[in-house]
């Protein structure tokens, strides 16, 4: 099974518990969906938005955004939850890395929090933009260097391996994407204790390892969790970025 099949299928076993979950999902798309809603656009704009979850931020987008959408995402349950939202959309299931979409070009891209996955973001958002149309965005988020400082100081206190990938920080995106406007959001979210955060993580499917990580031994996890204190606060730190027009 390769990393995207990982991560697909753990993002579809979590579709029944995403809702309730994703906190910092919902969050992220407010502030999303109030860029978009501040971007010049056609009256009927032709719109891709990848990534969907079960429709976090197309909820917050189809009363602003009127047109010809497709929907995808790299999990079929989840686009599946999604198509209750947004009955005449068209829906698609999709890896955005490598989007196939034929001809088709886009007055509006759109994403929230799912960027992360992929493992070539230059790459992918090149692709990304050759799918715009002329004075076209692509919008999307995606996590930074600062988010789960905590969790990742608890680990390093204790020698151990973090099984979270490493995100850019705002600096770094930048570089990476030199004409892009990065908007920087901040925001702490309070846990009962380290293991809510973890279930958590697994409640909105988030918890496929960055590659090569071994899960912790029992007693390691446990020493983690009590190094992380209770209550628990986790740093999230999401960037939200706009590109275009070319």
């Amino acid at each position: 099974m390769t990393r995207k099949d990982q991560v697909a299928a753990a993002f579809s076993a979590a579709t029944a518990t995403y809702e309730a979950a994703a906190r910092a999902q919902a969050i992220s798309a407010d502030h999303l969906a109030a860029m978009v809603a501040a971007l010049p656009r056609p009256p009927q704009a032709t719109v891709l938005e990848f990534g969907c979850g079960t429709g976090l931020l197309t909820r917050r987008l189809l009363p602003l955004v009127a047109g010809d959408w497709l929907i995808t995402d790299l999990s079929p349950t989840m686009l599946e939850t999604a198509r209750a939202i947004a009955a005449r959309a068209r829906f698609q299931v999709m890896d955005a890395e490598w989007p196939e979409v034929g001809e088709q070009r886009f007055d509006l891209i759109v994403s929230n929090l799912a960027a992360q996955w992929f493992h070539d973001l230059a790459a992918a958002i090149a692709r990304l933009t050759a799918l715009l149309a002329p004075g076209g965005h692509l919008v999307f988020s995606t996590l930074g260097a600062q988010s789960f400082r905590q969790w990742r100081d608890a680990h390093a206190a204790l020698g151990l391996p973090c099984g979270i990938p490493a995100f850019p920080s705002r600096a770094e995106l930048q570089n990476i994407l030199p004409a892009a406007r990065i908007d920087q959001q901040l925001f702490t979210l309070p846990y009962d204790h380290g293991r809510a955060f973890a279930a958590e993580l697994k409640r909105i499917g988030a918890g496929t390892p960055s590659p090569g990580h071994r899960p912790l031994k029992v007693a390691d996890m446990r020493a983690v969790l009590q190094r992380l204190g209770q209550p628990a606060s986790i740093t999230y730190d999401v960037l939200h970025v706009v590109i275009g027009p070319r």
